[in-house]
């Protein structure tokens, strides 16, 4: 049984006021729905100046406000994640896909409560309705999906959908032993399939159990085939490699590109360097479009292209550069998010983090998504 909470607020960003409250909750799971009455029609997409002539004058960018609104969330539900993947899963309805989540209380002066996280969360869009799903009660949450064994977690990958379901790629992670932030390790990679109608979860089976390339970091729907790319990590480097599937049905087979051919077993050839953890591939007029945040916690958001989907993407250049990257304040991870854009414009969202996590609980706008909208961009 499903618990469900409505709350409708108001679009100014200092004042939430709420109308209506009709939070119910169980032991099992815990759903929220927050509403924000905004659209594009509702705020200016702002230009951004180019500063120091970092991104190619042909390009304009500006704020997408109306997303940047939409997830200044003040409670009752998500307030604050990274990763944030996006699938349409009907006509009305886009599914969010985040890691290690903030959920609980955001002050009128945006600091947080000191809560805890949850390792994933979902939030389904629906119009500028959000509901947010994660598992347990609203006085103890926990991550919408977690794997069998008690010192591992789910974080999110890439999804499509089949059918009436959907096929979410997770990270199947632990923690090294060696203490520290970034004392966690990934232990294979694993396929969640879900009802499209309820987001209840029907099997979750391994289909790669070597931790070394990460599959599943995007997906591409293509004609016959979705494509699912994948990184491995080495000493200053991240690196680009590429699986694919016939049709949508994750499930089946899946075959490797070893630079010539696609083979049956994970293939350690490169298609792409330079690339993050994280990151887009689009196709757009025949073409397909590479997106990356710089690596090591850099400024910097790149895009290159492809005759075809496994490279080598050629003409690389950079589209923007966070403002926000400054002292403990690091940006990373840009995700497109095709779902969201009308035709010849480009959205992307990015993630902000702090590596002081006391930060956090101090501004509730750094460890979330920052949207951005892009014209002229090809």
């Amino acid at each position: 049984m499903l618990c469900l909470g409505v709350f409708m607020f108001s679009c100014a960003e200092d004042d939430i006021t709420p109308l209506e409250n009709n939070r119910r909750a169980t032991e099992d799971n815990a759903i929220y729905r927050v509403a924000n009455p905004n659209s594009d029609a509702f705020c200016d997409f702002k230009l951004l100046e180019n500063e120091g002539r970092c991104w190619n004058g042909d390009l304009t960018v500006y704020e997408d406000c109306h997303y940047n609104l939409l997830f200044t969330r003040y409670g009752n539900g998500w307030t604050g994640s990274d990763a944030s993947y996006s699938v349409s899963i009907s006509s009305d309805k886009i599914l969010w896909m985040f890691g290690d989540t903030f959920l609980g209380t955001v002050r009128a002066d945006r600091t947080r409560n000191p809560t805890g996280l949850v390792r994933n969360t979902l939030v389904l869009q629906e119009g500028d309705l959000l509901t947010t799903y994660h598992s347990g009660p609203i006085s103890n949450p926990r991550a919408f999906i977690s794997p069998q064994e008690p010192d591992e977690w789910y974080w999110p990958l890439d999804a499509t959908t089949f059918e009436n379901e959907i096929h979410w790629m997770l990270g199947r992670l632990g923690n090294t032993g060696e203490g520290g932030n970034w004392s966690f390790e990934y232990r294979g990679f694993d396929l969640a399939i879900l009802n499209t109608s309820d987001l209840t979860i029907k099997t979750v089976s391994t289909k790669i159990d070597d931790p070394d390339i990460s599959f599943g970091s995007c997906l591409v729907e293509d004609e016959d085939y979705t494509y699912l790319y994948g990184i491995s990590t080495r000493p200053l480097q991240k690196r680009a490699h590429l699986a694919r599937v016939q049709g949508r049905n994750l499930t089946q087979p899946w075959s490797f590109y070893d630079g010539a051919n696609w083979i049956d077993t994970p293939s350690d050839y490169v298609i792409a360097k330079a690339v993050s953890d994280q990151f887009s591939v689009l196709k757009d007029g025949g073409q397909y479009y590479l997106i990356t945040h710089e690596i090591i916690f850099g400024d910097r958001i790149f895009i290159a292209e492809s005759d075809t989907p496994t490279g080598p993407f050629l003409n690389r250049r950079i589209l923007y550069c966070t403002p926000e990257t400054s002292g403990n304040i690091f940006t990373y991870n840009t995700f497109a998010h095709p779902e969201i854009a009308t035709e010849g414009e480009l959205r992307l969202s990015y993630n902000i983090n702090s590596f002081d996590f006391s930060d956090l609980f101090k501004n509730a706008d750094l460890y979330r998504p920052k949207f951005i909208r892009i014209d002229n961009w090809k």
